[in-house]
């Protein structure tokens, strides 16, 4: 009895997490994080798709009024459009329109975002006068600031990165000030203060990185919000010109003709969705992942 009780107290040791295949690895991290893994797929395959675009598909300009409003078939994979032109070479190519714009907006946010939070959370006369800036902003909607900027200016991808990322400002300011507030009181940094280390010092080595989590989390709902936000702009007239192709070009061009060609409303518009779908979730994978108390099933 004495030796079965103790034969049940040994236990085989497991197996060194180092030690397991790749593939073990690979098929651990699926089961633990599957939304991160699901949108870092898709959202992969179209950044694919838009590198490759030249070589995917054909002329997006090329008009062919003979062939106008044709069906999808094995030539013209998602049909024409009522100028003729394929909707497939267009799509491919109106994915590099959303990644740059969402990309561009959710980087340069994010950087000047950075640097006006921490002045504003490190030091309280400034903090006074960003803070109310950012208010006004705030105040101002982000799609009616977006028109007027692009209505003052020709209209091109620059414009409307900078119409859309300026909108976006007064979110990341507030994320890092918060942040900076509540780090600059802990031990580490009075102890860095001090010990009369300089103020870029204390700003880059000890208040920044406790801003990196969140802001990597929060570039992807930037640049998820920045993609619906440019396709809304160019169905409205006021974004990209017309001639370049982009999904909301696509829609708005093609409403019209919603019910005799509905193919070239719904290729457009289902991978203006699956994009916008793979950002959130490959977000709300990496908040899960970096903040486990936020962790939630799928």
């Amino acid at each position: 009895m004495a030796g079965q009780t103790i034969m049940s107290a040994i236990t085989v040791p497991t197996a060194d997490p180092a030690r397991r295949s790749l593939p073990a690895r690979i098929a651990r991290f699926a089961r633990r994080n599957p939304t991160m893994l699901l949108g870092g797929a898709i959202l992969l395959f179209f950044v694919s798709v838009a590198i490759f675009a030249p070589l995917l598909s054909g002329d997006p300009m090329l008009k062919a009024p003979t062939r106008r409003l044709l069906p999808p078939s094995a030539q013209f994979w998602f049909g024409t459009d009522h100028l003729g032109q394929d909707v497939f070479a267009r799509t491919v190519h109106g994915a590099r329109v959303s990644l740059i714009v969402g990309l561009s907006v959710a980087t340069i946010s994010i950087l000047i975002g950075l640097l006006i939070g921490l002045m504003a959370g490190y030091y309280r006369w400034v903090d006074a006068v960003v803070m109310r800036l950012m208010d006004g902003l705030m105040a101002i909607p982000a799609i009616l600031l977006a028109i007027a900027l692009v209505a003052l200016n020709q209209g091109s991808i620059g414009v409307v990165v900078a119409a859309i990322a300026i909108p976006e400002l007064p979110r990341v300011v507030r994320l890092v000030r918060s942040i900076v507030l509540s780090v600059r009181e802990l031990p580490f940094v009075e102890a860095a203060v001090s010990c009369g280390a300089r103020t870029p010092r204390i700003l880059l080595l000890h208040l920044m990185p406790s801003t990196i989590a969140p802001l990597i989390v929060q570039a992807t709902y930037i640049c998820a919000s920045a993609i619906l936000v440019e396709a809304s702009l160019s169905f409205l007239g006021a974004g990209v010109p017309p001639e370049i192709p982009s999904w909301g070009n696509m829609i708005a061009s093609s409403r019209l003709y919603l019910a005799r060609a509905p193919w070239t409303i719904f290729c457009p518009a289902i991978a203006l969705a699956l994009v916008v779908l793979a950002v959130n979730l490959l977000g709300d994978g990496l908040r899960d992942k970096l903040d486990p108390r936020l962790s939630r099933r799928m």
